[in-house]
């Protein structure tokens, strides 16, 4: 039997970073397998806590699902006898000051990078082993951290298809959502933004959309997520643009099914999981023509050079005004998003896992509650709404919280994936007054 520490905090659960939902979705496959194989038991942790100096007496592998770029894990988690740890997109490393917003941002950085550089070089021989999302990936692991090809495995993300499918009836999705947002009704585009608008090219898309309205386009531009104050500048001085800030995943969903098409021309994608939930939608994707996105989307899309402003543009308007070229890329990426699925991915994982760290003996059972105990602990440290159970908790006393998902009935979408593998044996303990962590 094999015992795996899953390290899940990247930052506040509030911020619904591609890290968190990589994360998020992993560990409720990994727990869905758990219980069906009873071939090995998973628990999520800090990675704080994956570093402590009893971590391999209780852990036959560690993994860290998303490093989140080029940085080299923690000395202290070098400790653990079996990390494997998962990375994508290291844009900073492969491109420099392009993908950073201001030279200062990449001077300040520069030496940063540069020091994690050294780490790679000196340290990979301390990671069993690092899956990638993309041979694109694999390829730039190899040419700019020097990663030995035996040490990585490309293993790509999945997508939600109970969420992520094309509507029933697209105008009617269009017609709601719109409504919602207080958006007059017409035919859109989306385009999935983030903290980092270099990375992700937005001032280029900006004019690359304002050239195609002065050509004919009669489409809104709806962006989605949080952008910096010069960002909203740009887009007010632009008709069409429509910038709606961070979203719920249910409302997304309405927005990409009511699109006829995703826009992001990224400078660099590791992987591209805005495009693969698109095309999943039956909804097109314009996109960068270098790294993952070719490699990922197949035929689902269109794609330009991410500098050329003009190949952007005369984009938007082919897919615009080319009815029967929408229906085929949207029938493409269908079929090409059916190659795709976090089930997949977790399964893939677990082999990585099982063939390169070595299991143990050990029951089943009694590693199953440690391993709800552990993770319990972890969400009260993360949820925000979680936190005043702690008190409780460092007492050994599990009875409140267990009344909490009781009355919650695993609702909250933030801890849900984490807690439904373990829901049988909640369920078994919530008349129990004291749970004592081992």
């Amino acid at each position: 039997m094999m015992r795996l520490n899953v390290a899940i905090d990247y930052g506040s659960f509030a911020n619904a970073t591609s890290l968190n939902l990589v994360a998020r979705k992993l560990f409720f496959e990994f727990g869905k397998l758990m219980n069906s194989t009873k071939e090995f038991t998973v628990a999520a942790t800090l990675l704080a806590d994956s570093a402590l100096g009893d971590v391999n007496q209780h852990y036959d592998c560690v993994n860290v699902p998303n490093m989140g770029g080029y940085k080299f894990p923690l000395d202290s988690v070098l400790n653990s006898k079996n990390l494997v740890i998962g990375i994508v997109g290291i844009d900073e490393v492969v491109l420099g000051s392009q993908v950073y917003k201001t030279d200062s941002d990449w001077k300040k950085n520069k030496p940063l990078i540069d020091q994690e550089l050294k780490k790679w070089n000196k340290n990979i021989d301390q990671i069993k082993a690092i899956h990638v999302s993309s041979n694109s990936e694999k390829s730039q692991l190899q040419e700019y951290l020097n990663v030995p090809d035996d040490k990585l495995f490309v293993i790509p993300y999945g997508v939600d298809h109970e969420k992520f499918k094309p509507p029933v009836s697209k105008q009617e999705t269009r017609l709601k959502i719109l409504k919602k947002y207080l958006i007059r009704d017409r035919p859109y585009f989306i385009h999935i933004s983030e903290s980092n608008w270099a990375r992700k090219n937005i001032l280029r898309l900006f004019q690359a959309y304002k050239k195609a309205k002065s050509l004919g386009l009669n489409y809104n531009l709806l962006v989605i997520g949080k952008n910096d104050p010069i960002i909203h500048q740009k887009a007010k001085s632009i008709d069409g643009i429509n910038m709606l800030g961070f979203v719920s995943e249910s409302n997304l969903v309405k927005l990409i099914q009511g699109s006829d098409g995703l826009v992001n021309p990224s400078l660099h994608e590791g992987f591209g999981l805005p495009m693969l939930e698109s095309i999943s939608c039956g909804t097109p994707v314009i996109t960068s023509n270098v790294f993952s996105p070719p490699e990922i989307i197949k035929d689902g899309g269109l794609f330009v050079d991410p500098y050329n402003i003009e190949e952007i543009s005369k984009s938007m308007l082919e897919l615009a005004n080319n009815q029967s070229l929408q229906e085929e890329l949207s029938k493409n990426g269908l079929k090409r998003s059916n190659d795709f699925s976090w089930t997949k991915t977790a399964q893939n994982l677990i082999k990585l896992f099982q063939t390169t760290c070595y299991e143990t003996d050990y029951d089943y059972d009694d590693y199953f509650e440690k391993s709800a105990k552990r993770t319990i602990i972890t969400i009260c440290q993360l949820h925000p709404e979680l936190k005043s159970y702690l008190n409780d908790i460092v007492k050994f006393d599990f009875s409140n919280f267990l009344l909490y998902v009781e009355e919650k009935k695993f609702s909250d979408p933030m801890i849900h994936d984490y807690l439904l593998p373990f829901e049988k044996w909640i369920e078994e303990n919530q008349n129990s007054t004291s749970l004592k962590v081992n």
